[in-house]
């Protein structure tokens, strides 16, 4: 596995260990659905990189992937409000309309192509 995809999982687990922090919700079961998220969502990295195998059909990386979207757009839905523009000066909300999109899309972008790649293996497998 190359620097950047290890940099990235390292990433992926802080990212989830800081929602749990950041969230009023601690219970056990949230704990360890967002875990579980990070976990999956490195697991797709270790796939595509042959550090494990490719699982024998495609419902594995479906059902990862529904569980990752599940627990991080639906779960952590009220998060979102987090984000707000009132302790930025008025001169640099339209900045953060740029930023706060870009970023998002940029810390994505990665994992959004390991996964293309890992799905192009079952459906184009050559």
């Amino acid at each position: 596995m190359p620097l950047w995809a290890l940099l990235y999982v390292i990433g992926l687990i802080a990212s989830a260990v800081f929602t749990i922090y950041i969230s009023n919700n601690r219970s056990l079961i949230y704990i360890a659905a967002e875990l579980s998220s990070g976990i999956l969502a490195s697991t797709f990295f270790m796939i595509y990189y042959h550090l494990i195998p490719y699982p024998a059909t495609v419902i594995t990386p479906l059902l990862m992937l529904g569980f990752i979207l599940f627990q991080e757009v639906w779960v952590n839905r009220k998060l979102y409000d987090m984000l707000s523009l009132d302790n930025i000066p008025k001169e640099f909300h339209h900045l953060m309309l740029i930023i706060l999109p870009l970023s998002t899309i940029l810390f994505l972008a990665p994992f959004v192509w390991i996964v293309a790649q890992v799905f192009k293996h079952y459906f184009l497998y050559v």
